[in-house]
């Protein structure tokens, strides 16, 4: 059976990637203009929300597809 908050999670995430893609067409608009640094802490912002709900379905036992999981520490790092 799949875990209702799992899915929730999930297409939280995918929304949250939404708005960082459209941020990025924003930022592409001002292009270093005026609001830009400010536009550019929005996209930081988004990412690690959109990571921050991937470490929750990590906690929940759903691990991302490994082409979406950060192997930083190496392959060989336990929960990997």
């Amino acid at each position: 059976m799949v875990d209702p908050m799992v899915a929730l999670l999930k297409e939280k995430r995918v929304q949250i990637d939404a708005c960082i893609q459209a941020v990025r067409g924003l930022a592409e608009e001002i292009n270093r203009g005026p609001g830009g640094r400010e536009i550019a802490l929005c996209i930081t912002k988004l990412q690690e929300a959109k990571m921050w709900l991937g470490q929750a379905l990590g906690e929940r036992g759903t691990l991302l597809s490994p082409e979406f999981r950060d192997f930083a520490g190496g392959p060989d790092v336990p929960g990997m």
